[in-house]
């Protein structure tokens, strides 16, 4: 019982799980959270809206049902899971969404995500013996994590952070090379960087992409590079509204694609599907970081019931436009730091969140802000990344069989990164989705490799 209640001599937290707070620590704590929350729902659709060129009132929507969508999953899985988890967008989404929407349109993709969150749904009932939670000792592993964060990084270093410094011209060709794009992105991408060297911890190092981001919208607002207009014309609240409605036509780059099933949507579920694993890792991962730190025991049943929870809930708002959101790693840094863990701080931080997603001139004002301070940004949340996938990688057993299928995996991600779009569409379609979707092709060689050589065959370099 004292495991349920986290307090284990073994927890990390001088404030438990089930402790009481009164309404002004839960309103000051829960401020902390989403602090660190709130960024990736903001840059999420700035970086479709960048591809894209969707108008500012699709990407304030998005952002809007985003923040909405993090918030509800984060009130509701602190409830059910009984854990001070904290949900946000999962990156790796970006990543593959963004070729499968040049295939075969918005609607289709977005129909796609809820055909995979509701077979995950499936996957972890019942709770004591859902398949999913019994496959992640398999797939849940180092060889394969190590790798998926380090292609996510250099896969998505050109979309998301270059391209919003240089967008493309259209009407001369080429790029475009603006002084002060540049200058708003070394200002986002520098602050953070000083405040890491200057300040050892607090709320200011772990949110320190979001000031920076901060001081480069204020230099921004200076310049005259905001359309403050556009904001103040904009209303306070629209109506949520399905995601057929949002993204009308099906239309990409200006031309519609078919409503309609065709071969060319069976690809992009199973890269979606691949995603949605990925993600579960990475959730899982922030489950037993949260456990550890409440002094908590997390069994397969909890975990499936927390899987089944924030599945189900990202099902429902992808209706309306959201992704599926992720556990947080950065949330695990501030528990670590406040050592308050009482997961009522964190209901209150997904209301809040919540609160702010439906004023829709908040989405308005984020959407007009120069897209190159996001580009600045990018590039630290990426390079981050890429260390996380560094130091799980270094946490494996160094075998020889464990070292090759995380080169191999990793040396196909990055390839693929890099190949020339011509040479995908040379090649059938389905293995042509499987090309331009580098992420997925190192999570499916990574888990292959692992089934075959470690498990099946028990290698010699084991």
């Amino acid at each position: 019982m004292a495991e349920e209640q986290g307090i284990n001599s073994g927890a990390a937290l001088a404030i438990g799980i089930d402790a009481k707070l009164s309404f002004g620590e839960n309103i000051l704590y829960g401020f902390q959270h989403v602090f660190v929350l709130i960024l990736t729902p903001i840059i999420t659709p700035i970086i479709f809206a960048s591809v894209f060129k969707w108008d500012v009132t699709i990407t304030a929507y998005l952002m809007m049902i985003m923040l909405v969508g993090a918030g509800l999953e984060t009130a509701i899985q602190c409830k059910f899971l009984k854990l001070p988890v904290a949900q946000a967008q999962a990156i790796i989404f970006i990543a593959v969404m963004i070729p499968s929407i040049i295939a075969v349109g918005p609607v289709m993709v977005w129909w796609g995500l809820v055909i995979v969150s509701a077979i995950t749904v499936l996957l972890v009932i019942p709770f004591k013996k859902g398949i999913l939670g019994r496959l992640l000792p398999y797939i849940a592993i180092p060889v394969v994590i190590g790798p998926l964060f380090i292609v996510i990084a250099t896969s998505l270093i050109k979309v998301a952070s270059i391209d919003l410094i240089f967008p493309t011209d259209y009407v001369n060709g080429g790029v475009i090379v603006s002084t002060s794009n540049i200058v708003l992105a070394l200002i986002a991408m520098l602050i953070p960087v000083v405040i890491s060297f200057l300040v050892p911890k607090g709320i200011l190092r772990y949110a320190c992409v979001l000031w920076g981001i901060f001081v480069a919208i204020i230099i921004a607002a200076l310049m005259g590079k905001i359309d403050f207009a556009q904001v103040a014309s904009a209303p306070w609240f629209v109506a949520p509204k399905t995601f057929g409605k949002l993204f009308a036509g099906n239309m990409v780059f200006g031309q519609p694609r078919p409503v309609a099933l065709s071969w060319n949507f069976i690809p992009v579920i199973l890269i979606l599907f691949v995603a949605e694993l990925t993600n579960v890792l990475d959730t899982v991962g922030c489950y037993q970081g949260t456990a550890g730190l409440g002094g908590q025991k997390l069994t397969t049943e909890r975990t499936n019931r927390g899987l089944f929870v924030e599945t189900g809930v990202s099902l429902v708002t992808s209706f309306f436009g959201n992704i599926p959101c992720t556990s947080s790693g950065q949330n695990l840094g501030v528990l670590s730091l406040t050592r308050v863990g009482a997961k009522s701080m964190m209901i209150f931080g997904g209301v809040i969140m919540i609160l702010i997603g439906l004023i829709f001139k908040v989405g308005v004002f984020f959407s007009v802000i120069p897209y190159a301070i996001y580009g600045g940004a990018m590039f630290i949340i990426l390079g981050m990344l890429l260390m996380v996938g560094i130091q799980i990688i270094k946490s494996m057993e160094m075998t020889e069989t464990n070292k090759l299928i995380v080169s191999v995996a990793t040396i196909v991600g990055i390839s693929f990164s890099f190949l020339p779009p011509e040479i995908a569409k040379s090649l059938p379609l389905f293995f042509s989705f499987f090309i331009q979707n580098p992420i997925v092709s190192t999570v499916v060689v990574a888990i292959v490799l692992n089934l075959i050589f470690v498990v099946g065959l028990k290698s010699p370099g084991k």
